[in-house]
């Protein structure tokens, strides 16, 4: 599977600015240089030197100028910066974020699971836009939608992928912990999907792998027409999970992870 290098993702209460934490000599509070291989770069009353002595050096410039690829989404508040060029692909992608509505999923610590699926699957699709792929989500708020109507909104758009995004929980285990996805069998396309899946989330994230399973009892991969998979992105019924999964900057490598999946399965030649 061919992946894309990646610099790093942050998450940053603005995107303008990269904070270095060099001390400047003497007093001088004016404009700063900055020369990239030799080269002066033009950030003219962008890069300067703070009164607390720290030196400011834009982030875009400084990256786009050593060749990387900057991204925002002001959603999460999160700018992602790749090394190389976007893939440029087409095709649909139906991104089904679980539950929603009267359907709270998992609860634990005061979270709905609803929530956490909608907030992930949200930040995938941007991901995944960037490329040039059209994204389409089953719900894009906080509302019922039917099991069946999920897969039949997939069908109608003509979809190439279908993954449907949720969080996992434990009545049994409360120590359980990773990443899990599944698809209707491994005879069918969709498996590949999610190993694939769960190879990119768990490559994100670091978390452990708890494999691919096959689930011919779940509405959402018995009844796609595509190849299809569903991910579990995490363990709510684990405090110190449930804590993962709130985090931005956690929730942006989970869905740097389905992204990254969902790309090398639709790269001609991967």
């Amino acid at each position: 599977m061919k992946k894309r290098n990646r610099l790093y993702t942050l998450s940053l209460a603005v995107c303008t600015s990269l904070l270095l934490a060099l001390p400047a000599a003497g007093t001088n509070r004016g404009n700063v240089s900055i020369l990239v291989e030799g080269v002066p770069l033009n950030t003219a009353g962008t890069a300067y030197i703070t009164s607390g002595g720290l030196t400011m050096v834009p982030l875009r410039a400084v990256s786009e100028a050593l060749g990387f690829t900057v991204t925002w989404n002001g959603s999460t508040r999160t700018v992602s910066i790749t090394t190389g060029e976007v893939p440029v692909l087409s095709g649909v992608v139906v991104l089904d974020p679980g539950h929603g509505g009267s359907s709270a999923g998992a609860s634990f610590g005061g979270v709905d699971e609803k929530d956490l699926n909608l907030s992930i699957a949200r930040q995938a699709a941007s991901l995944l836009e960037q490329t040039g792929l059209t994204v389409l989500l089953t719900r894009a708020d906080d509302r019922d939608v039917g099991l069946y109507d999920r897969t039949a909104f997939a069908s109608l758009q003509k979809a190439d992928l279908f993954v449907s995004v949720h969080c996992n929980a434990s009545v049994t285990n409360p120590a359980a912990k990773g990443i899990y996805t599944a698809a209707y069998s491994q005879e069918t396309p969709g498996w590949t999907l999610a190993e694939a899946l769960g190879q990119s989330m768990v490559q994100s994230t670091g978390a452990f792998d708890l494999g691919v399973d096959q689930r011919p009892d779940l509405a959402v991969l018995r009844t796609a027409k595509m190849p299809a998979a569903l991910v579990e992105c995490g363990f709510m019924s684990t405090p110190e999970e449930l804590a993962l999964l709130l985090q931005p900057d956690y929730q942006a490598k989970l869905a740097r992870g389905i992204a990254d999946g969902i790309i090398s399965c639709l790269t001609p030649g991967a």
